[in-house]
């Protein structure tokens, strides 16, 4: 049978690739191979809507396949096996044959497999006999748990009598349960325990150690374990090198789904794999969800508080590795982290820690970037970067987002609930030569605080400040004994106050366990986030010193005042009582890094391969000093659309003839308020269906809304399309529930001709969310996103630019603060034109682009660029866009009866033996098919060329070809015999009579 697949060898990788790829996916796949084959790192291009997360996946999997093509010793395998054999579950006949058809060894498919059969998922998937076999071969504590009753979602902790543990078996029995890794624990033998041996990996924990196995099994012994399943084995037991992981990092989670949906379509899709997120999305508990603060509720029940644990965190066994995961109905193949929190509850196995677990067996691991650049959130999710690939995909942000990762604020109120917390615990004598140095710090950074509150500065109203450089701080952390001899020592007794213990108390004549109070989660974050900061300070003699911004912040806001009592110590009645807000000032500590190549230090030159890839990186160079990284690769692919498929134009005046100039001076007045709300109506009339409008900030579209309110023009667009504003990130409204209305108004229009939805630049609509074909036929931008000039971190970001620009070859402060600007705007632009057959006008409202064209249009993406139209007035501009739209209009839209024409013809192909499997890969080619697919009600239908099986049956169509006539509507699909195969033509050709 002829494959429907693609295939490419590049660099001696075969990629198997779902359709043909265009020029610049082979571009990014030839970028990709050779930077992974000599652990170079790459710096990627490639306009939105090319086809980028494909190529990426496609390229790094058959990479990390090809890096573990050679099988393994048969012999040497079988000969590590021997000293495990022993008559336990996990060892028995039905469980070995198991691991031999469905595990997930390290070993990829081979090139000739079938897609459907590679990664030993095609039983599962097909739901053929053996997947009832397999899941009857679970052991019974497994298919027990599974099947337990649903409503016994508490599990009281009840006290027992148990004989007295050392001290070691205690710490290593609490292990797992508070995330901490103990670097004094020592296990039996006395042999010291690896400090990077991942978390999680407690013998009773693991669905490979069920409970019920021997205690002779070497399996349920550290050594069994470590052997198995070292996260820093650098050879497996076949002695070749363990292949590295593929870490793929992107912006928010909504990009994770949608990439996960594209590796579902890939040859690929059976890859062991895991996505990390936060228990904001994973927890399934009914106490936790509800709760504000999910990280300390799910601590609470964890540590057994009041009575209650968590019956989901216990059922983590259940799907905690890949081969059981697998096994599992519609988890064969790449799946969403909705789909894992729906087979959690099903379950009652906790999402967030299964998760965790399936990280040790992954190949690869999907998480947002934040996660592989945060210190704080790798150490928590126990993220070992070394030797491992990285990808940072729609990385266009990655330079905030490290800055971001490597500072820490703390306000004045948050370290005095921390300082009162420690006191608690030295008062209690809790562990008190741990928690005395600790306090101390508090102490010391609130006196330093409150003597500098008066020296502040003011800024703005109501804002004052002070600034101090990293090295001045670091004269200041000496006053206070927090120096680079005495921090380690701070550090080491922070790791002990995070120790789980108990102690062994005897109560009514019986010896039972009390655990030893520790340290809330919120005063654990504060001082690891100092803590954090303090390291990179100190790290290699200061050398990030100057790379840092101290600063003491003191702003404002309105809070609720507290209830007041008399002498007497009791509070005034609920009667008398009235809400009092009161003025209050809040000072705030900011360290503030202003060189994301310092969070990029813990993982550059560690890692095997970075891969930094956006469609808006341009202009590139400012990457490489930046972050601190080589790109030795580097690419700026072209779009795969044509020229006649986008219209760019650049209008500098409104319908009135007013200039449109949108500065801070110009945007305040009504009459530019007024043109453009005029411009953005005209817009609607011209072209049908959605519309997105960008504005530069929340403020800009607050002022606007406000005044086209007053003016009647809201309701005027109202009366053309459904119109849509993006709520501002703070207000608690459901924003999908929102785009899902933008969507339905586009998709079920009456009266109205679609929707128009306003949102801002950096925004959740401008970022990473896909408006292809009628959810986004034009896109207006009204003026340049640039920062807000005023604020203290953008001056300083500046300041620290202009200082180091010629000795580290930073852009100077007045470039990077300009390139913020363009990759906002290439970002909002980047929203349309999302596939090959996709079309769609970009609008540019502001006078600057044609008037200093040289400036403002260089900043622009190379392929939006090239096709700039300056036009000189407005109605000139309006006609121009109106003949753009009408033309792609003509295109008769294919109705849903004549999408199904191949369907429909299937009785006809049926006579020549051809339904079953002509249209078999019809289907499957479509839903292979990425955005590249044009969507319901698209006017072209192009199906890549399909080879099918060899044809033994004539054709007895007259002259092979199949056309229907159909309300003015002739449709052609011409099917040709070459060389014994069927192969349908590249495409259906619509012809108006």
């Amino acid at each position: 049978m002829a494959s429907m697949w693609s295939e490419y060898t590049i660099g001696g990788v075969k990629i198997t690739f779902p359709y043909k790829a265009y020029p610049s996916q082979l571009a990014m796949m030839n970028s990709i191979v050779r930077g992974l084959n000599s652990k170079q790192h790459c710096l990627l291009e490639s306009p939105t809507g090319s086809g980028k997360s494909v190529a990426l996946l496609c390229s790094a999997l058959a990479w990390q396949q090809s890096f573990n093509g050679k099988p393994v010793d048969k012999s040497l395998s079988k000969k590590a096996e021997e000293p495990l054999s022993c008559c336990c579950a996990c060892h028995s006949k039905n469980f070995t044959n198991i691991d031999l058809k469905q595990g997930t060894s390290h070993h990829f498919n081979c090139p000739s497999t079938p897609p459907s059969e590679r990664y030993g998922t095609s039983s599962t998937c097909q739901d053929s006999p053996e997947k009832t076999t397999l899941a009857a071969k679970l052991s019974a504590k497994k298919q027990a748990s599974v099947k337990r009753d649903e409503n016994d979602d508490f599990q009281v902790e009840k006290k027992r009598i148990r004989p007295l543990e050392t001290t070691q078996q205690i710490r290593k029995r609490h292990c797992f349960e508070k995330e901490v890794r103990h670097l004094d624990a020592k296990v039996a033998s006395g042999k010291t325990t690896k400090l990077n041996s991942p978390l999680g990996k407690i013998n009773s924990f693991s669905p490979q150690n069920p409970p019920g196995h021997c205690s002779r099994c070497c399996c349920s012994t550290k050594q069994g374990n470590s052997q198995g399943y070292s996260n820093t084995t650098k050879k497996d037991h076949g002695g070749k090198s363990k292949i590295p992981k593929i870490y793929f990092g992107t912006r928010t989670h909504k990009q994770i789904a949608q990439i996960t949906r594209e590796l579902r379509r890939t040859a690929y899709s059976g890859v062991p794999m895991t996505i990390l997120s936060s228990r904001d999305h994973t927890c399934v508990h009914p106490e936790v969800v509800g709760n504000f603060n999910r990280n300390e509720k799910c601590m609470e029940l964890l540590d057994g508080k009041n009575g209650k644990s968590c019956y989901f965190y216990h059922g983590v066994h259940k799907i905690s590795d890949q081969h059981t995961l697998q096994t599992l109905e519609g988890m064969c193949k790449a799946w969403d982290i909705e789909e894992l929190v729906s087979l959690g509850k099903k379950l009652k196995a906790c999402p967030y820690y299964t998760a965790r677990e399936l990280i040790e067996d992954a190949h690869i691991v999907f998480c947002p970037y934040n996660y592989l650049l945060d210190a704080q959130i790798r150490e928590s999710m126990d993220i070992n970067l070394k030797e491992q690939i990285v990808i940072l995909d729609e990385a266009h942000n990655i330079e905030d987002c490290a800055r971001e990762s490597a500072s820490y604020s703390v306000t004045e109120v948050q370290l005095w609930f921390a300082r009162d917390e420690l006191d608690t615990m030295v008062n209690n004598n809790i562990r008190k030569k741990d928690h005395e140095p600790l306090r101390a710090v508090c102490y010391s950074l609130i006196n330093w605080l409150e003597a500098n509150s008066e020296h502040l500065v003011e800024r703005d109203y109501e804002s004052s400040c002070k600034i101090w450089s990293g090295r001045e701080m670091l004269l200041n952390l000496h006053k206070m004994g927090i120096t680079t001899a005495t921090f380690p020592i701070l550090q080491g007794h922070f790791s002990s106050v995070l120790q789980k213990e108990e102690k062994v108390l005897p109560i009514h004549g019986r010896e039972e366990t009390r655990e030893v109070p520790i340290i809330s989660a919120s005063t654990q974050i504060i001082l690891k986030g100092l803590f954090m900061v303090f390291d990179y300070l100190f790290r290699q003699n200061s050398k990030f010193a100057d790379d840092y911004k101290v600063a003491i912040q003191q702003t404002y806001s309105w809070i609720n005042q507290t209830d007041s009592s008399d002498k007497n110590e009791f509070f005034a009645q609920a009667k008398s009582r009235k809400r009092v807000r009161q003025k209050t000032a809040v000072r705030m500590l900011n360290f503030w890094c202003l060189n994301p190549a310092v969070a990029f230090s813990d993982i550059n030159g560690k890692v095997w391969t970075i891969v930094v890839t956006s469609g808006t990186l341009s202009p590139m160079k400012s990457f490489s000093s930046e972050l601190g990284v080589t790109f030795s690769i580097q690419l700026e692919a072209n779009h795969v659309i044509n020229n006649s498929q986008v219209w760019v134009g650049t209008i500098g005046s409104g319908p009135k003839g007013r200039n449109l100039c949108a500065t801070f001076q110009h945007t305040e007045t009504f009459e530019f308020q007024d043109e453009v709300g005029a411009l953005v109506l005209s817009v609607c009339q011209t072209v049908s269906q959605g519309i997105l409008c960008f504005l530069p900030s929340y403020k800009l579209l607050e002022k606007l809304k406000e005044r086209w309110l007053s003016t009647g023009l809201w309701h005027n667009l109202e009366l053309v399309k459904t119109v849509i504003v993006e709520p501002p990130a703070g207000e608690k409204i459901d924003f999908d529930e929102l785009l899902q209305m933008y969507y339905d108004a586009i998709k079920y229009k009456g009266e109205k001709d679609g929707a128009l939805l306003v949102a801002v630049c950096r925004g959740k609509v401008s970022e990473g969310l896909d408006f292809s074909d009628d959810n986004a036929r034009a896109v207006i931008t009204i003026g340049i996103p640039f920062p807000n000039v005023k604020d203290l971190q953008v001056v300083l970001k500046r300041q620290y630019n202009d200082q180091h620009s010629k000795l580290r070859g930073l852009l100077p402060g007045r470039q990077w603060y300009e390139i913020q600007a363009y990759r906002a705007l290439n970002q909002a632009l980047g929203r349309c034109i999302r596939h090959k057959n996709d079309w769609g006008a970009l609008i540019l409202v502001d006078d600057r682009f044609s008037s200093n064209p040289a400036q403002y249009i260089s900043g622009l993406s190379k392929w939006i660029r090239q096709q700039v139209q300056y036009h000189s007035t407005f109605e000139s501009a309006m006609e121009s866009l109106a003949e753009f739209s009408k033309k792609h209009r003509k295109v008769i839209d294919v109705s849903k009866e004549d999408r199904k024409f191949i369907q429909d013809s299937g009785s006809t192909l049926e006579v020549a033996g051809l339904k079953d499997n002509t249209l078999t890969y019809l289907s499957e080619a479509a839903s292979h098919l990425p955005p590249e697919n044009p969507r319901e009600g698209e006017a072209k239908m192009c199906v890549p060329e399909l080879h099918c099986p060899k044809i033994t049956t004539s054709l007895s169509l007259p002259g092979d070809i199949i056309s229907r006539k159909d309300q003015g509507l002739k449709s052609f699909a011409y099917l040709h015999l070459i060389e014994n195969s069927f192969i349908i033509s590249s495409e259906i050709i619509y012809i108006l009579l």
